[in-house]
């Protein structure tokens, strides 16, 4: 067997990190997934996983829910308490090479050789690989990036989108409320407060406030759960349509989550918009109904017919971060 070969990355968020033993025919033949949140450091599940994947990669690439340092050889996790450092882990663990990604760059990596098995379209265009492609997801946190167009290419630019100022429309009551009940409780103002899956919670224990309808059961089960299962109690009740205060966080969640996007797709001019992250393939009937609509209200009728025109992917492959860290040892 080639030392290099066999690549191991992973795809490191604030509720789960996956770490995969790939080869350069982009085939998974291991793969692990860990809680990022329980109290163990990243060297521990890191070993853990070297001690059962049954090979010895000397090359590693992994995909960070956070932002690189300038030398790109530094990461800070933005939902975990964790830092990655390329050296150290070069130095600790003999490996040869270890890149270190913005987990959306590594995605964006990813996209050049996607196929329809690894995605359902919002739209019914086809993805056009001739323009400018954005990316946007919510999970843990929100991330996003730029894939831009070099010589028949694309390439990631990265971001910290998820923290930029909160879109809130001040002609709109709830809205309104929402805003002033999040600077009020202290949440920061910011985009990943509201698109994100601590995001859906907020605007849940907001609209709790706002006496709608509710099924007490339900929301019992939704006020003592884990924080961590909240934001899927939301969405299951809401998609089966069994509370009427699940259905109204779902619909303000997604109401959000399509201004974003549209703001995104038209600072950059994208010709696609590709929709990633944990929550959005859980929630497809509910994009499929709502997200297209709310995306493409805007008051002037040319830009509108812009937004109409653009291509809309949801990525159901959970394995997208791991094809694009291949790619990025290969280049």
């Amino acid at each position: 067997m080639l030392l290099n070969n066999k690549f191991l990355v992973a795809d490191i968020g604030g509720t789960r990190t996956r770490f995969a033993i790939i080869t350069r025919s982009l085939k998974i033949i291991f793969k692990k997934e860990y809680k990022s949140n329980t109290g163990e450091s990243f060297d521990y599940i890191l070993k853990d996983f070297l001690s059962l994947c049954g090979a010895k990669p000397d090359i590693a690439c992994f995909a960070v829910a956070g932002p690189l340092n300038q030398d790109r050889n530094h990461a800070l996790l933005t939902n975990v308490s964790w830092e990655i450092d390329a050296k150290e882990l070069q130095q600790k663990y003999k490996f040869k090479k270890v890149v270190l990604l913005n987990d959306f760059e590594a995605l964006g990596l990813s996209i050049d050789h996607i196929n329809n098995t690894q995605y359902t379209e919002l739209t019914m265009k086809g993805i056009d690989n001739k323009g400018i492609t954005s990316i946007i997801g919510a999970g843990t946190g929100l991330g996003t990036s730029i894939l831009y167009l070099s010589y028949g290419r694309h390439y990631p630019i990265s971001s910290e989108g998820g923290h930029t100022d909160l879109p809130i429309n001040p002609s709109n009551k709830i809205e309104l409320a929402l805003y002033n009940y999040l600077k009020k409780n202290k949440k920061v103002l910011e985009i990943e407060s509201v698109v994100s899956g601590k995001g859906l919670v907020n605007i849940y224990e907001f609209m709790y406030t706002q006496k709608i309808k509710h099924n007490s059961k339900i929301h019992s089960e939704i006020i003592h759960a884990h924080h961590d299962e909240k934001p899927a109690l939301i969405t299951k009740y809401a998609l089966q349509d069994k509370d009427l205060l699940c259905i109204k966080v779902l619909e303000l969640f997604i109401t959000f989550y399509a201004r974003v996007a549209r703001n995104l797709v038209l600072l950059t001019l994208s010709s696609n918009l590709i929709i990633a992250g944990g929550i959005a393939p859980k929630i497809l009937p509910a994009l499929q109904d709502m997200f297209l609509e709310a995306f493409t209200v805007h008051e002037q009728a040319f830009i509108q017919k812009l937004l109409e025109n653009i291509t809309i992917i949801v990525i159901t492959d959970p394995d997208m971060a791991f094809y694009g860290c291949a790619n990025a040892l290969m280049t």
